[in-house]
């Protein structure tokens, strides 16, 4: 699936769902920077190679929709 496919002509299958986006696609969905989404969403990034990293469609579609909290920050001493 492209970010050039509509999303909203029918819902992603469940093998699109699954499917790792790279992380200018991921960008473009979350309208979040990629350091953003890694510092506060890490649990969700997936390495593809030592320098690029991805993530699930269907992360990236809970982020964007607000349905996945960010990661607590860690409490200070």
């Amino acid at each position: 699936m492209s970010i050039n496919e509509p999303f909203g002509e029918r819902p992603p299958s469940w093998i699109e769902l699954e499917s790792v986006q790279k992380m200018p696609v991921v960008e473009k969905i979350t309208s979040l920077s990629g350091d953003n989404l890694r510092r506060n969403y890490s649990r969700y990034v997936v390495k593809l190679s030592p320098r690029r990293d991805g993530m699930k469609l269907k992360h990236a579609l809970a982020i964007a929709d607000g349905t996945v909290p960010p990661i607590p920050p860690a409490p200070r001493d």
